[in-house]
């Protein structure tokens, strides 16, 4: 495995965009020892609050804790909430010069309550509806801009059905990308049937992938690589979406990739020692993996690091991100 280390000292040489919905991820935490008399719930006494970038945001957010640069391309809205988004990412250092403002709509926000190391409830406060086409061609043209200066070497697409995307509009920046000589990489969202062209990766989880597929869902068979339903969702799904690289996400049985250049799939078992909290994880997948293909890692290597970066992230509480140092030491068996 040390020769995986290798490829993480490649990836502060790259600048990766990250167009799609952004989100702000609020904890709420504190302690629960009695139930209300109001209502069966329990009572949370709060002890402190925080707040993290998620949703696109979260990946940008593990691009730079990795070591990459990132361009983060999104809206916000016109509010405390975007602000305080805003704010994070610029702490993050990521770059925030293609960040739109819709005064429309409200900054979309998740917030959490946690009674010790358990959630109670996520509440969400979003608009789920499309943004407005000047809104998309600012964003469009922010991208393209940074295309055509060689400023980008990938581009992530982080599809959570929040208004960004459309059809019309992943096609075109897919387009623009392949236009530029950059690859495309897609995290999709199981109610968008875009089927767009030109990806070099897409990364559902189990249950995407099925619906994406158009199957009913069917729970694990067991060994990944006999589990004839899960191979002909991938199948179909290679078939239709036509990208070069098609990594679902098991959980607990870890990672399957399918590779239109090879003739079976490869399975890659799960390296997570504890699980706390799954919340952010495929976006540490993401952002991981398109880095390992960016530093030349062949699509097997790069599956193995996203899978040991997932394996770290998942054992903490709350959406967090995988930096190099640590994902090193789990590849280098120095943690």
């Amino acid at each position: 495995m040390n020769n995986l280390c290798d490829y993480l000292s490649e990836f502060p040489r790259f600048r990766v965009a990250v167009l799609g919905d952004l989100m702000l991820d609020r904890y709420i935490w504190g302690n629960a020892t009695r139930i209300s008399p109001e209502a069966p719930v329990p009572v949370v006494e709060v002890t402190r609050s925080s707040a993290v970038p998620g949703g696109a945001a979260n990946v940008a957010r593990n691009l730079l804790s990795l070591g990459a640069s990132a361009l983060a391309v999104g809206c916000i809205g016109c509010d405390q909430d975007g602000e305080e988004l805003r704010r994070l990412l610029e702490q993050a250092g990521a770059d925030i010069s293609a960040l739109q403002v819709d005064s429309d709509r409200p900054t979309t926000v998740k917030t959490r309550v946690l009674a010790g190391n358990q959630q109670v409830v996520r509440i969400d406060s979003e608009n789920k509806a499309e943004l407005a086409s000047a809104l998309r061609q600012k964003l469009l043209q922010s991208l393209q801009q940074e295309l055509q200066a060689g400023n980008i070497q990938a581009l992530i697409l982080e599809d959570y059905a929040k208004g960004v995307f459309d059809q019309e509009f992943m096609q075109a920046v897919c387009d623009c990308a392949r236009a530029a000589g950059v690859f495309t990489t897609l995290d999709p969202h199981p109610s968008h049937l875009f089927s767009v062209q030109g990806l070099k990766l897409m990364t559902p989880n189990r249950a995407e992938a099925f619906t994406l597929a158009g199957r009913p869902f069917q729970p694990s068979r067991g060994v990944p690589l006999e589990d004839q339903e899960l191979l002909r969702v991938g199948a179909i799904l290679m078939d239709v979406w036509q990208p070069k690289l098609l990594l679902i996400t098991l959980g607990a049985e870890g990672m399957v990739l399918f590779r239109r250049d090879a003739p079976r799939p490869y399975h890659i078992p799960t390296e997570a020692r504890q699980v706390f909290d799954v919340s952010g994880a495929g976006d540490t997948v993401m952002a991981t993996m398109t880095m390992a293909l960016l530093a030349g890692a062949c699509p097997e290597e790069a599956a193995r690091i996203a899978n040991a970066a997932a394996g770290v992230v998942v054992g903490y509480v709350g959406t967090a991100a995988i930096d190099a140092q640590t994902l090193r030491g789990r590849l280098c068996g120095q943690s």
